[in-house]
């Protein structure tokens, strides 16, 4: 799947920056720094680990990205992830910024008290939220990425429908969650993110089900022969 030039740079400054000072960071901290790795519902810092602490974000990352490669390259449908490619780009610029915030505040954690995140956390995550609500609608149907029940996979109708309800269930929890964050009413926000999540899941299961139940049942036979 190929970026768009403006995602591409964007998300490969964001990348670049954060490898470049982590870098930078694992060479001047100490061997016995004592990094933040955990921050509980109100920001504060309740979990440490060593130096090393600064290399479990880049690994992390690295591998999903490979799996997703991997994954997106031998996709039966992968043409439609191309078809994808706008809202996905969306997406994976959301994914880089958010690994660059969420490293900064590991690295800096090192070089002083860790800091409150009870604002920053609502805020980043519910705007990744609703951008990948925003996206949501647009992703074609594939087996990779994106809602994938039974009844997705063998239904495009079901797809679009279960896609468009939780993208927009997902920009409306997002927004919520970073205005409640703005506010700092980082435990609100939170209980608003994880529910609105749980029942945005569970109300797409029913969409899905619903459209595919009324799709031409002849048809699913077939398939099923």
């Amino acid at each position: 799947m190929e970026l768009n030039p403006y995602a591409r740079a964007v998300s490969t400054v964001a990348l670049a920056a954060t490898a470049f000072f982590t870098g930078a960071a694992f060479m001047q901290l100490p061997a016995d720094a004592v990094l933040a790795i955990h921050w509980n519902i109100n920001g504060v810092a309740d979990g440490f680990a060593g130096r090393e602490a600064l290399l479990i974000v880049p690994i992390t990352t690295a591998i999903v990205g490979g799996l997703l490669w991997l994954a997106v390259r031998y996709d039966p449908k992968r043409a439609n992830i191309a078809r994808s490619s706008d809202a996905l780009a969306i997406v994976v610029v959301a994914l880089s910024l958010l690994v660059a915030v969420v490293q900064s505040a590991i690295i800096n954690s090192g070089f002083g008290e860790a800091a409150r995140l009870d604002r920053a956390v609502p805020i980043a995550a519910g705007a990744f939220i609703a951008i990948l609500g925003y996206a949501m609608p647009n992703i074609r149907q594939n087996y990779t990425i994106g809602v994938r029940l039974p009844w997705t996979i063998e239904s495009e109708p079901a797809w679009d429908a279960s896609h468009r309800f939780i993208g927009g269930i997902w920009i409306l929890v997002g927004t919520v969650t970073a205005l409640l964050g703005l506010l700092a009413l980082s435990e609100a926000a939170i209980v608003t993110l994880l529910a609105g999540l749980a029942l945005s899941v569970a109300g797409t299961v029913y969409v899905a089900y619903r459209v595919w139940s009324r799709g031409p049942k002849a048809s699913r036979a077939k398939r099923g022969r």
